[in-house]
C-alpha cells in the first residue's frame, strides 16, 4: 500500500478536514476570527497591552497584527494609543464596547466548546489532549 493511501495519510486528510470545518464553524458561530477573539481577550487580562507584546504572545507578524487591530478600532472595541516619551510604541486598550463583546463572545465560545466535545468522557479528553501534545512536540 503507497503511503498516500495509508491510514495515516487517510487520518491526516480528516485532521485537516476537522480543523478548517471546525475553524469555519467557530468564526460563523462567533462571527469573528479566532485571532480577533484571542486579541480581545489577550487585551482585556492585560487591561492594556503593547501592540509588540500581543503580536508576539500570537506569533503574528506585523502587518496580521496591525490589520486586526485596525478592524477591532473600527468595530469600536478598542482603542489605540501612542504614549510619552517613546511615540513609537503602540497601546491598545478594550473600549466599554470591546468589554462588553468579549463577555458575549466569550460565552458563545464556552457553548461551541460545549457542543464540539459532547459525548466525550474525562478520560478520552485527557487521553487526545496528550495525542494532540505529541503530535506538537513532533512538529518541532
Amino acid at each position: 500500500m503507497s503511503d498516500d493511501c495509508s491510514k495515516r495519510a487517510e487520518l491526516l486528510t480528516q485532521m485537516h478536514g476537522l480543523c478548517k470545518n471546525m475553524n469555519q464553524t467557530f468564526e460563523a458561530t462567533l462571527q469573528m476570527s479566532a485571532t480577533k477573539v484571542e486579541l480581545l481577550h489577550q487585551i482585556s487580562c492585560a487591561n492594556e497591552q503593547n501592540q509588540q507584546a500581543l503580536q508576539h504572545s500570537l506569533g503574528l507578524d506585523a502587518a496580521a497584527i496591525t490589520r486586526h487591530l485596525r478592524k477591532l478600532e473600527e468595530d469600536g472595541f478598542i482603542t489605540r494609543q501612542k504614549k510619552a516619551p517613546d511615540r513609537r510604541a503602540t497601546f491598545i486598550r478594550l473600549t466599554e464596547q470591546g468589554t462588553n463583546q468579549l463577555t458575549v463572545l466569550t460565552e458563545q465560545k464556552k457553548a461551541f466548546q460545549k457542543r464540539l466535545l459532547s459525548g466525550f468522557s474525562e478520560q478520552e479528553l485527557a487521553d487526545f489532549t496528550i495525542l494532540l501534545e505529541r503530535m506538537s512536540r513532533n512538529m518541532k
